[in-house]
C-alpha cells in the first residue's frame, strides 16, 4: 500500500472514529464508504496510439514476453489490463459487466469474440508488471476503433486513467492530426502523459533525431509539454521502464483524492459548527433558522421542476446548434486529410477517418457543453439560497457559506473530476457510472454509429466509381475534387441532419439528469442543516440535557478533526 494510501486511510479513520463520540451517523456511514473506496482505488495508465503504432509490441517488449496479440485489426483490438497474479488467467468483461474467463493461451478465441467484450483483464505471473505496482498498464485499441463497446471502454479509460503513454510512429514523421486530436481529449479531463517515438528502428538515427525535435517543438506548442520524448525501437521495454520509473503513484493518489477530502472534512467541520451554534442559540433564533431552511427547501424543489421545464429551450437546443456545426466546421476544416486518406486507402479508410474526426470532436463539445450546462445550473439553484447565506454562514461559523457549498457542488459534477465522490458513486451504483456528462458523451458515441451510416454509406457507393479510373497526376486531382465536393455538398450536411435527428432526445434526457441529481444535492444539504438545528433544539428543551457539556464535546472533536487534517491533508 502507497504511504499517501495508508495516511489518507488512517486520516479517515481517526476522524471517523471521533465523530462517533457525538452521534453524527451519516458522516460515519460516509467515512467508512470512503475508506472502502480509498483501500480499492487502482492506478490505470492507459497506452494509446493509432493502430500499428507498436503498443502491443512495447507492452511484450517490457514484460519480456509475447502475451499480447501483435499486428491484430480494429475489429479484434481489445482494451486490455495488465496486471500481477500468480493466478495467471484471462477475465473478458461484456458491456453489462459480465466476465467470462478465459485460460492465457485462449487468446485467440477470446480475439473471436472481441466484437461481444468491452475491456479484458489479463493476469500475469511477471515481475515486470510486479515491479511497479500498483500502476496498472492497459493496451488500447486505436481510437478510430468502428465498434460500439471499444468506443465505451476507450471513454471509459480516458475517464479512469491517471496517467498516459502515448506513441507515435516514426513513420508518421509528426504529431498527426488524430494523435492531436487525442492528446486534446485527454487534457480535457486534466491528465498528463508521456510521449513515445515509436518504430525508429525503421529510419536512420540522424533522421529520427529530426522528426524527434519536430515533435518536441508542437508538444511544447499545443500542449505545454517539455518533458523528454522517449525512443522506442522494436525492443523498446527498457525505455518504458524508465518513463515508468519516473512516474510518482504517490503523487498520482495525492491528486485524486486531496481535494475531495478537504471538501468532506469542511463538510463534517460545517456540521459540527452548526450544532455548537444551534446549542447556544435561543428557541427563537433557532426557530427563524428552521423556518428560512423550510422555504429554501421548498424554493429549491420548485427551482428543479422549473429548470427541468425550461431545460430544453434553456440549454439543450442552442448547446446542440453549436455542437452539430462544430463537428460540420472540423470535418470541413480536416477535408484535405480525409480526401488524401481516400485517395490512398479508398471507401474504409476514409469511413474510418470521418468516423474518428466526428467522434473525437463530439467527446470535446459535449464534454465542454455538459460542464458549462452543470455550472450554470448550480449557480441558478445558488441565487435562490442567497438569503439563506447569512443565517447559514452564521450558524457553521464560515465566511460565505453559500459560495463553498457552490464550489463543492460544482466539483462534484465537473466531468474532469477524479476523487472520492465520483468514485464512491461509481461503487454505490455497482460498478456503474452514473456520472450525467459522462453518460452523455458515451451515449452520444454509441448512436454515432446508426447517425454515420447513411452518410458513409453514401460515401461507399459513390467511391469505387471515382477511384476505378488509372492513376494519373491530372486524374488523381480529379479524383480529390470530386471526392471533396462529394463530402463538403453531401456527406456533412447529411451528417448534420443526422444529427439534428438523433441527438436532442439523448441530450436532453441527461440535462434533465443533471438539473435532479444537482438539485438533490442542494435538497440534500439543506435538509441536514435543518435536521441539526432540530435535533440541537431538542437536546435544549431536554432538561436532562448538559448543554454546556455537549457544547464542550462538540468543540473537542471539532479541534481533534482539526489537528489531524493539519497532519494529514496540509503538511507533506
Amino acid at each position: 500500500m502507497l504511504k499517501v494510501q495508508r495516511k489518507y486511510i488512517d486520516f479517515i479513520a481517526n476522524v471517523k472514529n471521533e465523530v462517533a463520540d457525538i452521534n453524527l451517523t451519516d458522516s460515519q456511514l460516509q467515512l467508512a464508504d470512503n475508506i472502502e473506496v480509498l483501500e480499492q482505488t487502482e492506478l490505470l495508465v492507459p497506452v494509446i496510439g493509432a493502430f500499428s503504432a507498436g503498443k502491443s509490441s512495447l507492452l511484450n517488449s517490457f514484460m519480456g514476453n509475447r502475451k499480447l496479440p501483435e499486428k491484430i485489426t480494429p475489429e479484434t483490438a481489445l482494451a486490455t489490463e495488465l496486471r500481477y497474479s500468480e493466478d495467471e488467467r484471462i477475465e473478458a468483461v461484456s458491456g453489462d459487466n459480465v466476465i467470462e474467463r478465459f485460460l492465457i493461451d485462449d487468446m485467440e478465441t477470446v480475439k473471436e469474440q472481441a466484437s461481444e467484450f468491452k475491456y479484458l483483464r489479463m493476469y500475469l505471473s511477471n515481475d515486470s508488471l510486479k515491479k511497479i505496482e500498483p500502476l496498472i498498464l492497459v493496451d488500447m485499441p486505436g481510437f478510430e476503433s468502428p465498434l460500439d463497446l471499444h468506443n465505451q471502454a476507450i471513454m471509459e479509460y480516458i475517464n479512469r486513467g491517471v496517467h498516459y503513454i502515448v506513441l507515435t510512429s516514426v513513420e508518421d514523421g509528426s504529431i498527426t492530426r488524430s494523435m492531436t486530436r487525442q492528446l486534446e481529449n485527454i487534457q480535457q479531463y486534466k491528465r498528463d502523459f508521456s510521449f513515445f517515438l515509436s518504430k525508429t528502428n525503421l529510419k536512420p538515427k540522424s533522421e529520427v533525431e529530426e522528426i524527434k525535435q519536430n515533435i518536441q517543438e508542437q508538444l511544447e506548442e499545443y500542449f505545454n509539454k517539455t518533458d523528454e520524448i522517449g525512443l522506442v525501437d522494436d525492443n523498446g521495454g527498457k525505455s518504458l521502464e524508465s518513463v515508468l520509473a519516473k512516474v510518482d503513484p504517490e503523487k498520482l493518489f495525492e491528486n485524486i483524492f486531496l481535494e475531495s477530502l478537504k471538501s468532506n472534512i469542511f463538510s463534517i467541520k460545517d456540521d459540527i459548527n452548526t450544532n455548537i451554534s444551534a446549542l447556544g442559540k435561543s428557541r427563537n433564533e433557532n426557530g427563524k433558522a428552521i423556518e428560512q431552511l423550510r422555504k429554501a427547501l421548498t424554493d429549491t424543489v420548485r427551482k428543479k421542476e422549473s429548470l427541468i421545464e425550461t431545460a430544453k429551450s434553456k440549454y439543450s437546443d442552442t448547446n446542440l446548434d453549436s455542437i452539430i456545426e462544430a463537428v460540420g466546421r472540423e470535418l470541413s476544416d480536416n477535408i484535405d486529410e480525409i480526401v488524401s486518406v481516400g485517395v490512398s486507402g479508398g471507401s474504409p479508410a476514409l469511413t474510418d477517418k470521418i468516423s474518428e474526426i466526428t467522434k473525437s470532436i463530439l467527446i470535446s463539445k459535449v464534454q465542454n457543453a455538459m460542464s458549462n450546462i452543470g455550472s450554470d445550473i448550480v449557480d441558478d439553484f445558488s441565487v435562490g439560497l442567497v438569503d439563506l447565506d447569512k443565517t447559514m454562514s452564521d450558524f457553521t461559523l464560515s465566511d460565505n457559506w453559500l459560495e463553498k457549498i457552490t464550489s463543492t457542488t460544482k466539483k462534484m459534477f465537473d466531468s474532469a473530476t477524479v476523487g472520492l465522490n465520483a468514485l464512491l458513486k461509481n461503487r454505490q451504483d455497482g460498478g456503474k457510472d452514473n456520472d450525467a456528462i459522462y453518460k452523455v458523451i458515451t451515449t452520444v458515441l454509441a448512436v454515432t454509429t446508426t447517425v454515420l451510416a447513411p452518410v458513409l454509406e453514401l460515401l461507399i457507393v459513390f467511391l469505387p466509381e471515382i477511384l476505378s479510373s488509372l492513376f494519373s497526376s491530372m486524374q488523381e486531382k480529379k479524383q480529390r475534387a470530386e471526392i471533396q465536393k462529394i463530402i463538403l455538398t453531401n456527406a456533412i450536411p447529411s451528417l448534420k441532419r443526422e444529427l439534428r435527428s438523433k441527438l436532442p432526445k439523448i441530450f436532453e434526457a441527461q440535462v434533465y439528469e443533471l438539473i435532479t441529481s444537482i438539485g438533490n444535492q442542494f435538497e440534500g444539504v439543506i435538509k441536514e442543516k435543518q435536521e441539526l438545528i432540530e435535533q440541537s433544539q431538542k437536546s435544549i428543551d431536554d432538561k436532562n440535557s448538559d448543554i454546556e457539556k455537549l457544547i464542550q464535546e462538540y468543540k473537542s472533536v471539532n479541534d481533534n478533526i482539526t489537528a489531524f487534517t493539519t497532519m494529514a491533508l496540509y503538511r507533506s
